[in-house]
């Protein structure tokens, strides 16, 4: 809960963070729809036929900055945990969105930064990014292998092609690229092995790139559908179950009590509510 002491700390909290609360959710609605509007304006301004508006997206993007850094002050303040806030993804993303315009001299580049930066702090006000945002959290340690294990693939490649093909390379790196382009299956056509050994080692990397992605993916996935399904928790140990668990697959408690309790208060819930309006 918020600090009940400051009641304007409090009502911040609620207004900024609680968007299961009316006032909260009118105001991310309207923060959400200045970051779509702001991002449309300033894709408008790259568009010459509209010279003459320039200056004025220009002045309001400094304008919509300005409203982004009092959002940003105003959750840092009201937040539970400030620093808990400012370090995670969406107090980054919050800080992204209006630093390029403090730090950079170039006000066109700031400019440019400012609507990508702007267009993911849309990741706070969609559920579905935030179940995507949760399940990369979860497989951190995999991800990390896998990438690494990527990378070392890649090197070794790299300079493998270039032995095996080297009128076809001019460095190292270039080698590294091919291969990159080779396990991810894009296939530009740019650089492409001639001889036997060439194309052997090409096809390794696309099967090893197939598995190796198709192993993040399935992980992630997973992940999600563990997130959407665990939504309810055992009151026993307090981990996350299924709906329909019986049995908590951790404790091995029974959860039909606390069904038929929670059925109970529904009902007196719906009682009283029909009480009310009768």
């Amino acid at each position: 809960m918020p600090n009940q002491s400051n009641p304007l700390k409090a009502r911040l909290n609620s207004w900024l963070f609680d968007i299961r609360k009316p006032a909260g959710r009118r105001l991310n609605l309207a923060l959400m729809s200045l970051i779509i509007i702001s991002v449309l304006l300033g894709m408008a301004g790259t568009v010459d036929s509209m010279e003459q508006w320039h200056d004025l997206f220009a002045t309001l993007e400094i304008l919509v900055t300005g409203i982004f850094a009092v959002e940003y002050l105003l959750r840092l303040y009201a937040a539970r945990h400030p620093l808990s806030y400012a370090f995670s993804i969406y107090g980054l993303i919050d800080l992204a969105a209006i630093l390029p315009l403090f730090v950079l001299g170039d006000a066109n580049t700031a400019m440019r930064m400012l609507r990508i930066f702007r267009m993911l702090k849309l990741i706070r006000y969609l559920r579905a990014m935030h179940l995507f945002v949760s399940s990369l959290r979860d497989v951190y340690d995999i991800m990390l292998v896998v990438t690494s294990s990527i990378l070392i693939i890649v090197l070794v490649a790299g300079n493998l092609i270039l032995l095996l093909e080297p009128s076809l390379l001019k460095n190292a790196f270039e080698g590294c690229w091919w291969a990159l382009v080779t396990m991810t299956t894009v296939g530009y056509g740019d650089i492409v092995p001639h001889s036997a050994a060439g194309q052997i080692l090409a096809s390794i990397l696309m099967i090893l790139g197939l598995a190796m992605f198709a192993m993040l993916t399935g992980t992630i996935s997973v992940k999600i559908a563990h997130t959407l399904s665990y939504h309810r928790e055992c009151l026993h140990c307090e981990r996350k179950i299924a709906q329909e668990f019986v049995y908590c697959p951790f404790c091995g408690k029974s959860q039909l009590h606390d069904l038929a309790s929670e059925n109970d208060e529904a009902k007196k819930q719906r009682l009283k509510s029909t009480a009310d309006t009768s």
